[in-house]
C-alpha cells in the first residue's frame, strides 16, 4: 500500500499537536491528502442538548476557528492538500465512522492522549478504542516525540498472516540512511512445561525460528532497498519487545499486527500490541489482517 490520504484527529492539545506534525511529514514524503479531523460534542438529554443553543453555538465557532489554524499549520509544514472535517459527535464515534465512511483513508494517526493531560495510553481513551475498531492502520504518537523518519523500524513476527501484512507496510514506509528494518521473533515456551526439559527446546525452537525468519526476511529484501535484518529472543514476547526497545538501537517505529494466532476479532487486553502502544519509546504502526 501506498499513503494517498491520511486521517488525523486533533484536539488542539499539544499531544494530538504532535500527532498532527507526524502527519504532515507521512503526507510530505508520500505526496498524501491530510485530512484533520476535529470532533466537537455536547450531551443530549431525551433528545434535547443540555445546555443553552447558543453555548453550542460559540463551542462550534470556536472549534472551526482553530480547526481552520490547524489547517492553516499543516500547510505551513508544507503539506499541499489539507482539508478538514468538523464533527458534532463523541470523538471516538465521530473518527471510526469518518474512516468507515472514506476508503480512501489509508491510514490514522494519533496522539495517545489528548486534553486528558495523562502520561500513558489510558484505558477507555479515544486513542486506544479508535485501535481496537478502526478498519485502517493506526499510528499512535506520544506527546514529544521527536519528529524524524522512520530509518529504524522493529517488526515483531509471529509467523500469522498479520505478521506479514506488518511486515509489508514496513517495508512502504521505511526509510534509507539509518538501520532498516528489523524483524524479530520471540520464542515463547509453554508454561505448563515448566522444568521438564525432555530435550534442549530453547536451542531446538531457535534453531527452527532462526532458519523460518530468514525465509521471511529474504521475502521482505526483494520488497525494500533499506537494510533488513533479523533477531530471535526467548521469553516473554512483550517483555522482549520493550527490552529491545528500551536498551538498544534507537528504534523509530515500531509496526505490528493487531493480534497474532489468538484469533481475537479485536485487540485484546494484554496483548502483545497492547503492551507496545501503552510502553514504547517511539511511534507504532498498528496494522490489520485484510479480512
Amino acid at each position: 500500500m501506498t499513503f494517498r490520504k491520511i486521517l488525523c484527529p486533533i484536539d488542539f492539545s499539544p499531544g494530538s499537536r504532535s500527532a498532527m506534525a507526524q502527519a504532515a511529514r507521512l503526507a510530505r514524503e508520500h505526496g498524501a491528502e491530510l485530512v484533520l479531523l476535529h470532533a466537537w460534542f455536547l450531551p443530549v438529554l431525551s433528545g434535547e442538548y443540555m445546555f443553552p443553543a447558543a453555548i453550542g453555538q460559540e463551542l462550534a465557532t470556536a472549534a472551526r476557528r482553530d480547526l481552520d489554524a490547524a489547517v492553516d499549520e499543516a500547510r505551513g509544514l508544507g503539506v499541499a492538500t489539507v482539508t478538514s472535517r468538523l464533527i458534532n459527535d463523541a470523538a471516538p464515534q465521530a473518527i471510526l465512522a469518518a474512516a468507515e465512511a472514506d476508503p480512501g483513508i489509508d491510514v490514522i494517526v494519533i496522539g495517545t492522549h489528548g486534553q486528558s493531560g495523562l502520561g500513558r495510553f489510558v484505558l477507555g481513551s479515544v486513542a486506544e478504542a479508535v485501535v481496537r475498531h478502526a478498519p485502517r492502520p493506526v499510528i499512535t504518537i506520544r506527546h514529544h516525540l521527536e519528529l524524524r523518519p522512520f530509518k529504524n523500524v522493529l517488526v515483531p513476527i509471529d509467523f500469522s498472516p498479520r505478521s506479514r501484512e506488518a511486515m509489508n507496510l514496513a517495508a512502504e514506509v521505511a526509510q534509507a540512511g539509518g538501520g532498516g528494518i528489523t524483524l524479530i521473533h520471540v520464542v515463547e515456551l509453554p508454561v505448563a512445561w515448566g522444568e521438564l526439559r525432555p530435550f534442549d527446546v530453547d536451542r531446538e525452537l531457535s534453531h527452527r525460528a532462526v532458519a523460518e525468519l530468514k525465509t521471511w526476511a529474504d521475502e521482505l529484501a526483494g520488497k525494500t532497498a533499506v537494510a533488513v535484518s533479523t533477531r530471535v529472543c526467548v521469553g516473554n514476547p512483550g517483555h522482549q519487545l520493550l527490552d529491545v526497545l528500551g536498551s538498544e538501537l534507537a528504534f523509530d517505529l515500531v509496526v505490528i499486527g493487531s493480534h497474532g494466532r489468538t484469533g481475537l476479532a479485536r485487540l485484546a487486553l494484554g496483548s502483545v500490541a497492547e503492551k507496545i502502544i501503552r510502553h514504547a519509546p517511539c511511534a507504532v504502526l498498528v496494522t490489520r489482517h485484510a479480512k
